[in-house]
């Protein structure tokens, strides 16, 4: 069994298509052919069903292309632990967003990252955390940027970047716009237009995202635009992450209200697989993290210290 063998697999089983595999391999159909029958006859395991199309991997060959994948990850750590010694500004950078983080996060970190680090090639995922966490634990993504409520229970490392508060975007038609602050109490009156894929994963707000409302839309899914815009054509409020102020024009940031109280707050967090070994990759992503987040949201470990792991 050999590297070239499982990366051929892992190639496959990516595009599901043996020719497209092949291309993305810069070889020819045959040579990958041939090399994965060599596998699978050397292991007594058929690895992928030809019958199917697109080609699909067996119950087992999935199994052995999962763990084919944390072989090759765990090789390219090597070579990279090596790479970071000799060139550490070089390389290819896989990392995820959750989307209420992603529009106003990273295109202000690419300009930084484009500017200071530009031999870092970066591919970015936006999606939400459940499916960036089971990438990163497939070796599939370097590392992610995620809300710290959504990481529990797993065996990630998390190194928190920042906390920001949630704000009220209120139309110009609701009686809560005409106040400069507001409290906890004065958003049960049903006026909410909340959003389960993002206002559920933080609880200290389900007492009033779960509220009854008046509204007769449940919104399962979806970006924070989409809640924006359901306030500004149909009236009501909705809560939004501080920094999301930054992707807003003027006329919108001022419908936007702060809340009292020590709950409306979030922390975003970087997190990576506990054998991540680029170090230089993390401290690379927190510099471009901290040229755009204020300073005072900036968790002390990132402000102060370089990234050590």
């Amino acid at each position: 069994m050999t590297f070239q063998q499982l990366e051929y697999i892992v190639a496959v089983d990516t595009h599901r298509h043996f020719v497209n595999a092949a291309t993305a391999c810069g070889v020819t159909q045959s040579t990958l052919s041939t090399t994965i029958a060599k596998l699978e006859q050397e292991i007594d395991v058929v690895i992928f069903d030809r019958s199917k199309h697109p080609i699909e991997p067996t119950a087992l060959g999935q199994r052995i292309i999962s763990q084919a994948r944390v072989i090759l990850h765990n090789s390219q750590q090597l070579r990279d632990l090596v790479l970071n010694e000799k060139e550490s500004d070089k390389g290819n950078l896989f990392i995820g967003i959750i989307p209420s983080v992603a529009p106003y996060l990273y295109p202000a970190m690419a300009k930084v990252m484009r500017q200071e680090f530009p031999n870092v090639h970066t591919t970015v995922t936006e999606s939400f955390a459940e499916q960036l966490i089971e990438r990163i634990q497939r070796a599939e993504l370097d590392m992610a940027i995620v809300s710290g409520t959504e990481i529990k229970d797993t065996n990630l490392l998390e190194i928190e970047l920042y906390t920001e508060r949630f704000l009220l975007y209120v139309s110009p038609t609701s009686p809560l716009w005409q106040r400069d602050s507001l409290r906890a109490e004065d958003l049960l009156d049903g006026g909410i237009w909340a959003m389960r894929a993002f206002h559920d994963h933080y609880p200290q707000l389900s007492n009033i995202t779960h509220k009854e409302t008046f509204h007769n839309t449940t919104i399962v899914q979806g970006g924070l635009p989409t809640l924006i815009n359901l306030v500004n054509i149909n009236g009501g409020y909705t809560l939004i992450p501080e920094l999301f102020r930054n992707a807003m024009p003027p006329e919108m940031q001022r419908n936007l209200r702060s809340i009292q109280g020590p709950k409306f707050f979030r922390t975003i967090s970087l997190v990576i697989r506990q054998d991540y070994l680029r170090e230089r990759m993390l401290n690379i992503v927190a510099e471009a993290v901290k040229h755009v987040v204020p300073k005072e949201m900036l968790k002390e470990r990132i402000l102060k210290f370089k990234i050590t792991i």
